[in-house]
């Protein structure tokens, strides 16, 4: 058999990556996989310590991906059978996010777990919930916004 050429990418074919992901003429359209995890996932918390301190502690490899609103660089590990994701947005964001998946029922236990794992306690927490059900802030008397 003869080798097999694939032809390169056609003159108007703009990157997949390209928001709103793909122009029409690429068939592709590319997402990261930062936002294929994320989907399974629910943000539960914010954490004041910056994501590399807080994975050089659990000795996690922090992966560079992107979404929407730009590069996010994130880990997603497993502790007591319960699966996270600690995220930051590289433009700025001044809290990591902490991600839950979403088959985990109890929200507040498994960030109890994961601050124990951390070796830090809850005035490591910036807030708690998020988009889902509304962001709460320790010590605030400020109602919960989304």
């Amino acid at each position: 058999m003869g080798e097999i050429v694939v032809p390169g990418p056609e003159p108007d074919w703009q990157p997949a990556t390209i928001p709103p992901y793909g122009n029409g003429r690429n068939p592709a359209s590319q997402f990261s996989l930062w936002e294929a995890a994320a989907g399974s996932f629910r943000m539960i918390a914010g954490l004041q310590p910056p994501l590399d301190v807080l994975a050089a502690r659990l000795r996690l490899t922090v992966e560079r991906s992107w979404e929407d609103l730009g590069e996010v660089d994130a880990a997603v590990f497993r502790i007591e059978r319960l699966n996270f994701a600690l995220s930051l947005m590289t433009y700025g964001q001044s809290e990591t996010w902490v991600w839950l998946h979403r088959t985990h029922q109890d929200p507040d236990a498994a960030l109890q777990i994961l601050l124990r794992a951390l070796g830090v306690g809850r005035e490591a927490i910036v807030f708690t919930g998020g988009p889902d059900t509304g962001f709460h802030y320790p010590g605030d008397a400020r109602p919960a916004s989304s």
